[in-house]
C-alpha cells in the first residue's frame, strides 16, 4: 500500500473512532463547548500518525495528501461518526430527528462545560441550549476543530538542514 493511501486510511479510521467516542460522550454527559472540538482536532492528527507509521506526524517520513483535501474529508468522517455514535447511544437510532427537535426548540442539549462554571453562567445554561444559540456554539466549536486539524496535519515534509 502506498504511504499516502495508508496515511489517508489511517486518518479516516482515527476520525471515525474519535467521532463515535465524541457522540457517545455527548449523549451520556452533554456537550462540552470547545473541549470536544479542540480534543478532536488534536487527537485525529496524532492518531493518524500513530496508525500510519508508528511515529508522531513530525517524525513520520511519509508523503501525506494535500491538506485542503484531507481536512474536509476527515471533518466529514468525524461528523458522520459522531452522529452514528450519538444515535447508537440512544434507545432508538435517530440522530437527525434529534437535531431537528433542537433546531425547532422542542428539546435542548445539556452544555457540560458551561454549566460546571457556577453562578450566572450555570443558571443560564442549566436547562441546556436550543435553536440559534445551539447552532452558534456548534459552529464555534467546529471552527476550532478545523483550525487544529489544519495545523496538526502538516503535509510538508521537514527539510533537513
Amino acid at each position: 500500500m502506498k504511504n499516502n493511501t495508508k496515511w489517508l486510511l489511517a486518518g479516516v479510521v482515527a476520525a471515525g473512532i474519535i467521532g463515535a467516542a465524541a457522540g457517545c460522550f455527548r449523549y451520556w454527559f452533554g456537550y462540552f463547548v470547545l473541549g470536544q472540538g479542540i480534543i478532536a482536532g488534536l487527537m485525529i492528527p496524532w492518531l493518524t500518525g500513530k496508525f500510519s507509521s508508528g511515529k508522531s506526524l513530525k517524525q513520520a517520513a511519509v508523503v501525506k495528501p494535500n491538506t485542503l483535501i484531507v481536512v474536509p474529508l476527515l471533518f466529514i468522517c468525524f461528523l458522520a461518526a459522531q452522529a452514528a455514535g450519538f444515535g447508537l447511544s440512544q434507545p432508538w437510532f435517530d440522530p437527525v430527528g434529534w437535531v431537528a427537535r433542537i433546531l425547532s426548540g422542542r428539546t435542548s442539549e445539556a452544555i457540560f462545560g458551561i454549566s460546571m462554571l457556577g453562578g450566572v453562567a450555570s443558571r443560564n445554561f442549566q436547562m441546556g441550549v436550543k435553536g440559534g444559540f445551539w447552532i452558534f456554539l456548534n459552529l464555534f466549536d467546529l471552527f476550532f476543530m478545523a483550525f487544529f486539524l489544519l495545523v496538526g496535519i502538516n503535509t510538508q515534509l521537514e527539510k533537513k538542514r
